[in-house]
């Protein structure tokens, strides 16, 4: 509602200290108090990367604020990006490890395990990391209410193409799906 009513900075982050008083590690809370901070609302891409890596470092142990900046760079991904290298970059590797690192220690059962585990199919698909791209899918295979995936017109066909892609590179690179763990 911040976002929208057009809140200034400085009543934005009185909001928020109410919101981490009461619920310090909640994961949609600090997803959507990342879109007041992108450069498309009320802050920029510095204010973003910060804001989520501010999450990340107080995040609590199992908890996946640790992928707050794989999210804050999405959320400000150029519109065509034309160096397979960008994927490859310190922001991008970073963000990544932090994310994995997240799922690797957050429960079983934590609801937003699996928008993580699917933007984490996005980035390291695009970073030709097929092995850990199959890895996150063998625990969301089926799923597909998450983005990235649901900011396309058919978000079952967009998971359908990276699904694809990490299968095609991860045997191509002589993975096998025997191999996976169940």
């Amino acid at each position: 509602m911040a976002r929208g009513l057009d809140y200034s900075q400085k009543d934005f982050e009185q909001l928020w200290l109410k919101i981490l008083d009461r619920a310090p590690a909640h994961m949609g809370a600090h997803l959507a108090a990342l879109h007041y901070w992108c450069e498309k609302w009320h802050g920029s891409r510095e204010l973003a990367y910060s804001f989520a890596e501010a999450a990340a470092a107080r995040a609590p142990k199992g908890s996946l604020l640790a992928a707050m900046p794989l999210f804050a760079v999405f959320e400000h991904l150029p519109e065509v990006t034309l160096v397979s290298s960008f994927w490859q970059s310190e922001v991008v590797t970073k963000a990544v490890h932090g994310a994995l690192h997240a799922v690797h220690s957050a429960r079983p059962d934590d609801p937003m395990l699996a928008h993580v585990r699917h933007m984490l199919v996005f980035f390291l698909v695009r970073g030709e990391r097929w092995s850990e791209a199959m890895n996150q899918l063998v625990h969301i295979d089926g799923h597909v209410g998450a983005l990235p995936w649901t900011l396309s017109a058919d978000p079952a066909a967009e998971f359908a193409v990276y699904r694809a892609l990490a299968v095609a590179g991860y045997e191509a690179n002589g993975g096998s799906p025997a191999s996976l763990p169940h």
